[in-house]
């Protein structure tokens, strides 16, 4: 007969496609390297050194392998501690999609850390959280006294900002009975570094225990919420919009993307006559397209017209004659999200379809 763990586990093998499409759209900063624990049997090498985890995928893969719903659906799927993964807390362009607080209780022999004090700060900041407006998520992480604290954003805010606004929130840990602060999702951003990761909820990868959200609804019948309970209590978790989060300075950095011009602005039937001349009007509907992009992109404008001052004037003079607005014409190609040209995300005549893929990219 199943016990209450398998239980549990069922509910989230049930709701692993829900669950795996909601992470991937509001918790994933970038798709080509993840966490992932490995099997028990495999966390002790040949020469004894012990090794929980990975980054996924392995180095020769990377670039070529990226995470999808199919990993994230193992796992929610996963029984045991082999499949686990975790997410990085950083994009690669020094935003993040959330932050998080990691109390945890690592020594069970270290008697100055209780389950009980990890709590009672765990529950403080939480309190504190909701006070500022947020809708934070406070998970019994590990079943053994170890606590995360979830925020969400609405838009990727830039890491330094969040980092420091959670800096403030715990300075206070030694006089609510903490001997060390937590740890901190996102870790200090560095260009070209991977930076920290931290397990998704669901299973533990060592313990026989599923995450546990608390619930301070009045009148609910239990503190923690186990299974399908919990997992509604996830998914309808309301994110932290840019303004409420600028309000607490967290600073929103619009990301930038770079459309290349001739056949993605300009509609190029003539070919090329010259870097000056620019004789076609645009593509149909890319003045309300780049109005949309605007209101949560950088956008800029790259192209080989660019080479001369001329060209870069002559693309300028064609965008206002044209009224169509963007951030930047640039001289050289700027560092971007995505570039929409004949490589990263080709252009293929429909905007929406283009708008959606930019949405969408989360590399």
């Amino acid at each position: 007969m199943p016990d209450f763990f398998d239980n549990i586990a069922e509910h989230w093998h049930q709701r692993a496609p829900e669950l795996a499409v909601w992470t991937l759209r509001n918790l994933v900063n970038r798709t080509d390297v993840w966490g992932r624990y490995l099997q028990e049997r495999h966390r002790t090498t040949a020469a004894g050194i012990k090794n929980n985890a990975i980054t996924a995928p392995f180095r020769d893969e990377r670039g070529k392998v990226f995470l999808g719903t199919s990993s994230l659906e193992k796992h929610f799927r996963a029984k045991n501690g082999g499949g686990v993964l975790g997410l990085h807390s950083a994009g690669t362009d020094g935003t993040c999609r959330w932050f998080a607080l990691d109390i945890d209780l690592h020594d069970e022999d270290d008697l100055s850390v209780t389950r009980e004090g990890n709590f009672v700060a765990a529950k403080k900041w939480y309190t504190r959280l909701q006070d500022f407006g947020f809708d934070p998520l406070l998970f019994d992480s590990n079943g053994n006294g170890g606590y995360h604290i979830w925020v969400i954003f609405d838009q990727p805010m830039r890491v330094k900002s969040v980092r420091q606004f959670c800096e403030r929130l715990v300075a206070d840990f030694d006089r609510i009975g903490l001997d060390e602060p937590p740890e901190i999702f996102p870790s200090e951003y560095r260009h070209n570094h991977y930076g920290s990761w931290l397990r998704i909820p669901g299973r533990h990868h060592s313990r026989r225990h599923f995450t546990k959200v608390y619930d301070d609804e009045p009148g609910a019948d239990q503190v923690w919420l186990d299974g399908h309970e919990a997992i509604d209590r996830i998914i309808r978790t309301q994110k932290v919009s840019v303004d409420l989060a600028q309000r607490h300075d967290i600073e929103f950095r619009k990301r930038t993307v770079c459309l290349d011009f001739d056949g993605v602005i300009h509609s190029y039937r003539s070919g090329w006559l010259g870097a000056t001349t620019i004789p076609d009007p645009p593509i149909h509907r890319v003045k309300e397209a780049i109005d949309r992009l605007r209101k949560n992109f950088r956008v800029v404008v790259f192209s080989a017209r660019c080479e001369s001052e001329s060209g870069k004037q002559a693309i300028e003079n064609w965008l206002a004659q044209n009224n169509i607005v963007v951030d930047e014409v640039c001289m050289h190609k700027p560092p971007a999200m995505v570039y929409v040209d004949d490589r990263a995300i080709p252009f293929l005549g429909d905007w929406d379809e283009t708008i959606s893929m930019i949405n969408n990219f989360r590399r």
